[in-house]
Order: C-alpha cells, then sequence, then structure tokens
C-alpha cells in the first residue's frame, strides 16, 4: 500500500483536531474555621437535613459541589457535598454536619475547628 505524504499528514491533522483536551482543572482553596450545625429540616437546595450526611454549608460553593475538608491539626480529611448556604455567623467559612466534622475529629476534642477546603472550579 502506497500512502502519500500529503495524504499522511492530513490523516494525522484529522486525528489531532478531532481529540478532545480537557481543560486543566482550576484548584481552589479557601482556610478558616469550621463549625458543625446539627439541627434544620430543610437544607439550601430543598433536601431534608440528615446529620449523618458528609454534607456541608457554605455561602457562596456551588450547590452539589464536592469539598475536601483538611483539619490542620490532625491533618485528617474528608468530602463532603455541598447542600445548604451558611455560617451566618462567627467569622466561620463553612458548616458541617456531626458525621462531616467527626470524620475529621473522631475524639471529639472541639466544636470548631481550622481547616483548609479544596475543590475543583471546573
Amino acid at each position: 500500500m502506497n500512502i502519500s505524504s500529503t495524504t499522511l499528514k492530513f490523516s494525522v491533522a484529522l486525528v489531532l483536531t478531532s481529540l478532545s483536551i480537557a481543560e486543566p482543572v482550576k484548584a481552589q482553596t479557601e482556610c478558616g474555621m469550621a463549625s458543625y450545625y446539627d439541627s434544620g429540616s430543610v437544607t439550601a437546595n430543598g433536601e431534608a437535613f440528615n446529620p449523618g450526611e458528609l454534607a456541608a454549608a457554605h455561602p457562596w460553593i456551588p450547590m452539589g459541589s464536592w469539598v475536601t475538608v483538611v483539619d490542620q491539626e490532625s491533618g485528617r480529611e474528608v468530602s463532603v457535598r455541598i447542600n445548604d448556604r451558611g455560617p451566618w455567623s462567627g467569622g466561620f467559612i463553612v458548616d458541617l454536619t456531626p458525621a462531616a466534622i467527626n470524620a475529621i475529629d473522631p475524639h471529639q476534642t472541639s466544636d470548631v475547628r481550622n481547616v483548609c477546603l479544596y475543590w475543583s472550579a471546573n
């Protein structure tokens, strides 16, 4: 089989232009104090509040986003889904469900934790 140089160059160009190259993930970070909340009936996105769920309230991260919460003292981390808005007092950056705060502080040494949040902006 004899393939001309022009045909080969065209084929390679066609393959390269048809490849879908994903954009790089734009990681976001926010550090500060986390508290927990264990009351409420309905979250801001309309779900029933479940204190056993790995979820969190944040003022502006999009609903449904998955966020990694890393405790700056213990190094423990947990992934939570943003399903509510808050916190609304005390200079906290995030409110965690009891299940989420227990994941990073299993010995329940404090109701308030110094954390960093990591999530993708894409």
